[in-house]
């Protein structure tokens, strides 16, 4: 009686193939990173233009306080600084307008930046002497 020694080669449980399975997951990730970035670009877009309007609101500034400093030092004269829609370079599109009632001075610089709306920067002092 001879005895075989084979191996015996134990056999896998069948499954059910689940061919393309990989791909369809595949495909879900690209998707979801697809959107993912979009959504990043759109951000950065927003804060690219949201940097520009805070420069040019800043310039906006520096420009009324410097106007307002001039109005500080020639008190006397307060009635001459009055003007309406005065162009500015520093702005895109940009005006002045310079109210002066009495001692209270208004100063509104307005502008229209590329691909936004209008702008507004009002400052309103009282100057009054020593």
């Amino acid at each position: 009686m001879s005895v075989s020694m084979k191996p015996r080669v134990a056999r896998r449980p069948s499954r059910p193939t689940q061919r393309g399975s990989m791909m369809i997951e595949v495909l879900v990730s690209v998707v979801l990173l697809s959107v993912s970035v979009l959504g990043l670009v759109r951000i950065l877009g927003q804060s690219v233009r949201g940097s520009g309007e805070l420069e040019y609101r800043s310039v906006a500034a520096a420009l009324a306080d410097e106007t307002i400093g001039r109005m500080w030092v020639d008190r006397p004269n307060l009635a001459a600084y009055a003007a309406a829609d005065e162009a500015v370079a520093q702005l895109p599109g940009g005006t002045r307008t310079i109210v002066v009632n009495g001692n209270i001075v208004t100063v509104t610089y307005a502008w229209q930046a590329p691909g936004s709306s209008a702008s507004r920067h009002v400052v309103t002092a009282t100057i009054r002497g020593n």
